[in-house]
């Protein structure tokens, strides 16, 4: 399928890239007063309900022909906010924002292999392949021990890193799988995967932490600010990027996502990232920057006025 950029498309792209990277900053806040699993079903049960309220006011359609991917949806609904969320606010616990950005950059690094795997008209040709190699050598840098949080074992923290890694590639797989969808309501299918979601998250939630726990205002705020820019407004942003301007080009937002959960994270939380974080910062860039340059380039010369 061709994709077409216009202006919009990079202003939400842009908008994307910082929210997402002031994102873990925010959940780094939040996990100072409420456990990782109600964390997260708070950000997707407020954002359901806001996007439903937005969908059913608008018409309430979902699927626009007469095929349907009910299973395929559902499958959406799962890794495209519930279980990432799961996992980086649970990982969370034992790296720093900075590192949970910057794991966030190896989405695109992940998409290539998958697109390869499942669409036919995806080619994995040299500079594809030598990107890829690189970018994961940048992955491999960023499990020195120098992202940690407090005197947790080295188990826990070689989980919290592989968490933050999986949360990533569990966006790249919805990133192609969303694509295979059929003509589908952009509104419908934020409000349909953010709801199924939220149904997976609660259970999970009250299964292994109890029943939802007590918390200050302080922190109710925050999780407010969570369901509503990071998950409902961008959960719909990425809809449309993906079925609009494709996986490709939603992977811009790996160069602006790990810069800017850096530089809040320095600036807000004071964290200070060694010398491992730069390098590895620039060789998963210069690793994505390889494997798409043709696809970024062509990109570049779609963009319309």
């Amino acid at each position: 399928m061709e994709n077409s950029i216009h202006t919009r498309h990079w202003v939400m792209i842009s908008t994307l890239g910082i929210v997402w990277g002031s994102t873990f900053l925010f959940i780094e806040l939040a996990l100072q007063g409420i456990t990782p699993l109600w964390l997260t079903s708070a950000r997707i049960v407020f954002a359901t309900v806001l996007t439903s309220i937005i969908w059913l006011m608008r018409g309430g359609k979902l699927f626009t022909t007469e095929e349907t991917a009910w299973r395929r949806l559902g499958i959406i609904g799962i890794i495209s906010t519930a279980l990432p969320f799961q996992l980086i606010s649970w990982g969370q616990q034992y790296v720093t924002s900075s590192f949970a950005g910057l794991a966030m950059a190896s989405m695109p690094l992940f998409v290539l292999p998958l697109a390869y795997f499942f669409n036919t008209n995806e080619s994995l040709d040299r500079n594809k392949f030598i990107g890829l190699i690189i970018g994961f050598l940048g992955i491999v840098i960023l499990f020195s021990p120098d992202f940690t949080l407090g005197d947790d074992t080295s188990i826990l923290i070689t989980l919290g890193k592989s968490a933050c890694i999986l949360a990533a590639f569990c966006y790249a797989s919805n990133s192609i799988l969303m694509r295979k969808l059929p003509s589908i309501d952009p509104i419908g299918l934020a409000a349909m995967s953010l709801l199924i979601g939220s149904v997976w998250v609660v259970l999970w939630a009250i299964a292994i932490e109890g029943p939802p726990p007590n918390i200050s205002t302080e922190t109710l705020l925050i999780l407010i600010l969570l369901g509503l820019l990071p998950t409902a407004m961008a959960n719909f942003i990425r809809v449309v990027l993906i079925r609009e301007a494709g996986p490709v080009f939603l992977g811009i937002t790996n160069y602006i996502v790990p810069l800017w959960a850096a530089m809040v994270g320095a600036l807000v939380l004071k964290e200070v990232l060694p010398i491992e974080f730069y390098l590895a910062t620039m060789i998963t860039i210069a690793g994505i920057y390889i494997s798409q340059m043709k696809a970024l380039v062509t990109l570049v010369k779609s963009f319309k006025q």
